[in-house]
Parts: C-alpha cells; structure tokens; sequence
C-alpha cells in the first residue's frame, strides 16, 4: 500500500513549522520527562535508585538507533506515511508505559517509545527541506531544532507537575493522549508525497562513505558530547536530593530561554564560522560545569552555570551540523541521521554517568567538563584529519 501519487505542491509555512514545533516536543517530552519521575517510580515500583535511571537509557538508545532504521523508510514510503507509522506507534507504547504492573514491563515500554519516535526526525526533516519554499526552509529547521532543545526542560516540567498533582502515570497517560491529537494533526497538515519513493542499498552505502571519513568521525564522537552533559547535569540536580520540588521547577523552568536564545541571534552567529562557533560553545560550557564542580554552591550558583551550559547548547547543536555538513555538502540527509543519532545516543547513556558518580552534581560536572573539553579537541582535531572515502 502506498500514497497515491499526487503534483508537488508547497507545504505552507505557519501551519507546518506549528505542527513540527509542538509534535516535537510533545514527542521528546518521553524521553526527557521520565527524569522528573525517577524517584515516584523507583518508590511505586520498588526498584533501586541506581537501576531507575535506565528508564532514560532504554528510550534514549532504542531512539538512536531508530534513526538509522528509520531514514531509509522515508525514502521508500515518504515523510507523511512514517510520521504516522512512528506517531501511532509510540502513542501505543505510552499508553503500555501507563499501565505498566512492573520496572520490566515499562522498561519493554520505554524500548518500544523510542524506536517509534525516532521516526519523527527524519521525515521532519525530510518533509521541511523538499516541502517548504526554499526561502523559509531554513527558519522552519531551527523552529524544529530549536523546539528538540526545549522540549529537554518542557518535558521535565511536565513530568514534574503529574509528580506533583497525580502520579508518574498519569504523565504517560495524558501524552498518549496528546500523540494521538498530534497523528490527527499530521495527517490533516502534513501533504502526501508526491510519488512513491525507493528504498535500497544506497543509504547504507552513504553510511559507510561517511564513517570512512576521519573528520567526520571526529566529529560524530564530539556530538555526543553536546547535549549528553547538559541531561546529566539535570539527572543528578534532581538525583542528589540537594534540592526541593519548586527549586527542581525553577532551575528546569530557568534553562528554556537559554536553550532557544541561538534562534533569535542567528543573523549574528552566523556570521561567526561554524567550527569557531562549535569550539567556543564547548569551552564555555566546559568552563561552567568546572564552576559546578568548584567553587559553585546554593541553588542560585547552580542555576548559573546550568543556564551557560544550556545556552552554550543552542549554539553547539546547529553549529555541529553546519560543521559536519561542510565535510559532506552532498549527503546531508545522511549526515544528519547520523547527527541526531550520536546527539541523542549521549543523552541516552547520560544517566549512567550519574550513577556512575553516586548521584554527585560536582561528581557528574568533573566527567561532564572533561566530555566538554574532549568535544572541543576533536572539533579541532577534526579539522587537521585526513578525508578519506
């Protein structure tokens, strides 16, 4: 069964960057939600506070991989059609997620959540840069992008009000409300593809030219550093019981502008070159989760250096992809699977780095300063690599 085929037609602007914009963060409030709900599980299911944290690892992997899974079905069936297929998909493994009678049941969920939603990036992206007028396609990807980054703090908002008003169930619940509302929305915003599109060996063969390619190997590494010390920071805020309830809302609520800040200064960042940028970005945040480990201390330093870490993100996200892109001008839908793969793939795996340092917020940002300041060698390692493939 295929889409029938119709003319192109251009998707129009407002209506398209909305849909992307509140799908997006709809969608990653699963992954980044559950860390406001570590505690009331690990209470509700009797599981240890160490283990509770592959709640995150389990989406975050099963998420990354899904990407590579999932690129070559847009290609095959169109954006429109694997949108659906994921949204669905996912809205029934929250709804598992809610009911969920024990830690290996919601486990099962949380695997199911991510490799569902992990359809949602590629045919986003796929969808705005062949639907869009050419001229509005770059604004419409950093609404999607800037949207990935805030939906970090909007989904632990959230999460922390079903806390705080019901039950860690209710928050699965409700979003698998709001998933089904979100598939209703694609499919009445989203256009059909114009033509059956043809999957085959090509995208692998694209995967493995880039993989041969030392600087971008260089710099897939380094991405997972960009957004991996930001959640683990977060984690282990929440994790150390340093902090009350509203302080945890406050520090979360405090990072949104930080993270969606690059949106708006674009015209002055782009002109700064990209690697420039990217370098600058890790040593800023690698200087502020020293200040965490150090000297910084009570809920108002803490917050500080967590709105310069989160506001260094903005820049390093987009500035990555640049960078990579710059390597492979002629795979750039490939480049980017592999991106948002590592990008998420460090969010995934942050947890066990908190764990790893007993839940200790100066702990965590020692480890997360040295991943910060390796990013920021292999950018520039990256640059004196040799290409090769």
């Amino acid at each position: 069964m295929t889409e029938t085929p119709t003319p192109p037609r251009t998707a129009p602007f407002a209506s398209t960057a909305a849909f992307t914009a509140v799908a997006s963060v709809v969608l990653l409030s699963q992954l980044y939600g559950s860390i406001a709900l570590f505690a009331q599980i690990s209470a509700d299911l009797h599981v240890d506070t160490a283990a509770v944290g592959l709640l995150q690892s389990a989406f975050g992997v099963a998420y990354a991989a899904g990407f590579i899974l999932w690129g070559p079905a847009v290609d095959r069936f169109g954006p429109r059609r694997t949108m659906l297929a994921g949204l669905l998909g996912l809205a029934a493994m929250t709804a598992l997620a809610a009911s969920a009678a024990s830690f290996g049941w919601l486990i099962a969920a949380r695997v199911g959540q991510g490799l569902a939603a992990a359809a949602f990036a590629p045919a986003a992206f796929a969808y705005l840069g062949t639907r869009l007028a050419p001229p509005r396609r770059v604004a419409a990807v950093t609404i999607l992008t800037s949207s990935f980054l805030a939906s970090a703090v909007i989904g632990q908002l959230l999460a922390q009000l079903a806390v705080d008003h019901a039950s860690w169930r209710w928050f699965f619940g409700l979003s698998a409300a709001a998933l089904l509302a979100v598939a209703a929305a694609a499919a009445a915003v989203v256009l059909p593809a114009p033509a059956p599109g043809s999957g085959g060996a090509r995208p692998l063969a694209a995967l493995w030219t880039l993989l041969r390619r030392g600087p971008v190997l260089l710099l897939l590494v380094a991405t997972s550093a960009v957004l991996g010390p930001f959640i683990a920071l977060y984690t282990a805020a929440g994790a150390s019981g340093s902090f009350p309830a509203h302080e945890l809302t406050a520090m979360r609520a405090s990072a949104l502008p930080a993270l969606v800040w690059a949106a708006f200064a674009t015209p002055v960042l782009g002109r700064i070159p990209a690697r420039v940028r990217l370098v600058g970005a890790f040593a800023v945040a690698a200087g502020a989760c020293a200040a965490l480990a150090g000297p910084a201390d009570g809920r108002t330093a803490v917050t500080v250096c967590l709105f310069a870490i989160a506001a260094a993100v903005s820049v390093a996200a987009p500035a990555m992809i640049e960078t990579l892109s710059g390597h492979a001008p002629e795979l750039r839908g490939t480049v980017t699977a592999l991106y948002t793969f590592w990008l998420f793939l460090g969010a995934a795996l942050s947890p066990l780095l908190v764990t790893a340092a007993a839940a200790s917020l100066p702990a965590t940002a020692t480890a997360s300063a040295a991943a910060l300041a390796a990013g920021a060698l292999l950018t520039l390692a990256a640059r004196a690599a040799p290409a090769r493939g």
